[in-house]
């Protein structure tokens, strides 16, 4: 998805979900070796918003900074 798709759909959000929380979401199964089985969905706030100019993409964070110390960043 381009910013510009995100921008376009948040514009034409009605002012009374101005309130809403967004979330990173994900869906998958409980059991991914049966397809007719349970389907689960997990949802992490998005805690903060990363713009990675040199690649060109803004990045939705759920991690906490507990996580973040967790992990290898790298050059950002």
């Amino acid at each position: 998805m381009k910013l510009s798709e995100l921008k376009e759909f948040i514009n034409s959000l009605p002012e009374e979900m101005n309130d809403f929380i967004v979330v990173n979401g994900e869906y998958g199964f409980v059991d991914p070796e049966n397809e007719q089985g349970f389907i689960y969905r997990a949802d992490k706030p998005v805690l903060a918003i990363n713009v990675d100019e040199k690649d060109m993409e803004v990045v939705l964070l759920h991690q906490t900074r507990e996580d973040l110390t967790k992990v290898d960043l790298g050059d950002i």
